[in-house]
């Protein structure tokens, strides 16, 4: 990768206000906390969920278990980048999981999040992206230059001062969706999603996507640097 972000820092507040720069008018959905994921927390997270977000930090391990995933649920796989009915983008600037994880929320869920702004970020890439390979996708991602400046303002707009923009940074955003019946993953720095459990509705898959950041996080026991949002419905 040869074009370099600063990280985005995993807060709802920040994400939020992240949504409204990449062009959605009066938000109808937010980002979330999620404290927990066993079942009595989830309970606390407003629904319906549209997509949840994990934080984890990259190691060996994990990305073996990625691997033994994918290999698992090749023809699922397949079958979803056949359908080209998801929104998958490869990630190709440093950096930039968290705005690469917040897009694949967003982009597959755009009946739901509210109105774009014509010709903002998220337009641009409903318009032009939709029908292009992952690969051009991540192209015409790196090569936006509002998207570029939405993304430094984001970056700037937590609480935790950011590191140097050559640091290296060993945490990494992914993103949970529900498509076709499946949970998915979706994280740029793979060549494909990951298909997880089977779900029939908004429960199922916030079971399947608790279930798949479990499976995540007991590859790394010792680590407490995961953190998880969600994407819900603003409430009335």
């Amino acid at each position: 990768m040869s074009k370099c972000w600063l990280p985005i820092e995993s807060n709802p507040d920040v994400m939020n206000a992240y949504l409204e720069s990449l062009g959605v008018i009066n938000p109808k959905v937010e980002f979330c906390d999620v404290y927990g994921i066993d079942p009595e927390m989830l309970d606390f997270v407003p629904r319906p969920v549209r997509a949840m977000i994990l934080l984890y930090p990259i190691s060996p391990e994990m990305d073996a278990g990625d691997v033994k995933e994918r290999e698992m649920r090749a023809a699922e796989i397949m079958e979803l980048l056949d359908k080209n009915e998801l929104f998958f983008s490869r990630q190709t600037v440093e950096n930039a999981c968290g705005t690469m994880a917040i897009l694949h929320a967003v982009m597959n869920n755009l009946e739901y999040v509210g109105e774009l702004r014509k010709d903002s970020p998220l337009d641009y890439l409903r318009r032009v992206g939709l029908q292009q390979t992952p690969e051009e996708r991540a192209a015409l991602i790196e090569a936006h230059s509002e998207l570029d400046q939405a993304h430094m303002d984001a970056s700037v707009g937590g609480v935790t001062p950011n590191q140097p923009i050559d640091a290296q940074i060993d945490l990494h955003f992914t993103c949970f969706v529900h498509a076709n019946g499946k949970c998915v993953e979706l994280d740029g720095r793979k060549p494909c999603p990951l298909s997880h459990a089977a779900c029939v509705d908004n429960e199922g898959f916030v079971r399947a996507a608790a279930e798949a950041i479990q499976a995540k996080m007991l590859r790394d026991t010792d680590s407490f640097r995961f953190n998880i949002l969600a994407l819900v419905h603003k409430s009335e």
